[in-house]
């Protein structure tokens, strides 16, 4: 939880109280709390005392499936720290078995798998879910795009323009048409070029300059086409036959 929202919420105890209690389970003389531990530093933070409670038994419901319940549900958990829980679950109390940590936590393998998989996307895409720069749709098209470097050009256009999966998926169907970025095309016997010397096309091409260097810093610009026929005539980029056709 972000100071503020922790802040907030000792706010709002401080002012109604506590309205959803804490759940415990004895543990000797204590008692040792199995969900609520952001509620009850609230509490402390707003000096409220004393903390309503829910005592279970152990024999009453597992409580590791009581804590992934309550931050999935109530607390909005980041789908990458949900990841790294179930992670850290699946190798220490279930042996690595998914089935078990399914039936462990409550939940159904598709969700489980699908937020393990997270994990396994690029570095890069996982921190940027992590701090909410890019939402969990977006990331997960993100991890289909299998040229690295078309993938960083997406994510920083996720980033800085924001975007959506459908977004994302149709600017990946559209680069896999292309080909990886930077990658010598198909030979063609027809062609001179690459035997010339010429450099070999990226894919990417700058609707202004016409040059397919540096592509990491273009960026994505949506156009209607009658107005790209207009620019592309300003810039003198449309041949005469094709200017008499339009």
């Amino acid at each position: 939880m972000e100071e503020e929202e922790l802040a907030d919420l000792a706010l709002s105890i401080a002012a109604v109280g506590l309205i959803q209690p804490l759940v415990v389970k004895r543990t000797g003389a204590r008692f040792e709390v199995t969900a609520g531990h952001r509620r009850l530093l609230a509490c402390r933070l707003a000096q409220h005392s004393p903390v309503k409670c829910i005592i279970k038994a152990a024999s009453d419901v597992d409580p590791l499936a009581i804590l992934v319940h309550e931050n999935a549900h109530r607390e909005a958990v980041n789908p990458v720290e949900e990841a790294r829980f179930y992670q850290r679950v699946l190798g220490e109390l279930c042996h690595n078995d998914v089935d078990e940590l399914c039936i462990k936590i409550r939940r159904k393998r598709e969700y489980v798998e699908d937020r393990l998989l997270l994990l396994q996307g690029h570095p890069e895409v996982v921190e940027a879910l992590q701090q909410k720069r890019i939402g969990i749709g977006v990331a997960r098209e993100l991890n289909k795009v299998r040229d690295p470097l078309r993938l960083l050009v997406l994510l920083d256009v996720a980033k800085t323009q924001g975007a959506t999966a459908r977004q994302v998926a149709e600017w990946r169907t559209q680069g896999e048409l292309m080909g990886p970025i930077g990658a010598a095309p198909a030979e063609d016997p027809r062609a001179g070029d690459a035997a010339n010397g010429a450099p070999h096309s990226t894919g990417m091409v700058c609707l202004f300059c016409d040059d397919g260097d540096d592509p990491h810093l273009m960026e994505f610009i949506y156009l209607h086409r009658p107005c790209k026929k207009i620019l592309l005539k300003m810039l003198n980029r449309i041949p005469d036959q094709q200017q008499q056709q339009s």
